[in-house]
């Protein structure tokens, strides 16, 4: 009897286990896009949280303090495809550099025609990579 109700005891952990992991990955798994890839078939993402990366066009940054909220254009480095971002809280410290490359984590707002987003993540500034003219 001791023995049916540990195993009784160890399938139901084994089962709540399975059950947090099915979660956290549906949780944590997204799409990551870039520009193009994201307008060749932006209906697809309308639902779900999705990544995209591209480059912040300083035109378009604008920061209202009042608010809260920063919106830009996140644009495609090779191309004149862009995306129209709008992001609550504050700017991080990079994004007013020349160039910067961005991913934005969340998730497209057909009604508005923006893309709403819940994290930026600034890309580590081309200085820090290696140069390929050392000997």
């Amino acid at each position: 009897m001791k023995n049916k109700r540990v195993i009784i005891l160890l399938l139901v952990m084994a089962a709540a286990f399975a059950y947090l992991v099915l979660i956290g990955m549906r949780e944590g798994s997204m799409y990551y896009l870039e520009v193009p890839e994201f307008l060749k078939d932006m209906n697809r993402y309308e639902t779900g949280k999705i990544r995209i990366n591209g480059r912040v066009d300083l035109k378009s940054l604008k920061y209202d303090p009042k608010r809260v909220v920063l919106s830009f254009k996140l644009k495609d480095a090779n191309g004149p495809g862009y995306i129209r971002v709008k992001y609550n809280g504050s700017p991080p410290d990079l994004i007013k550099k020349d160039g910067v490359t961005l991913v934005a984590e969340g998730s497209y707002d057909k009604a508005q025609g923006l893309f709403v987003a819940r994290k930026l993540l600034i890309k580590c500034p081309s200085k820090y990579e290696s140069r390929s003219d050392k000997p």
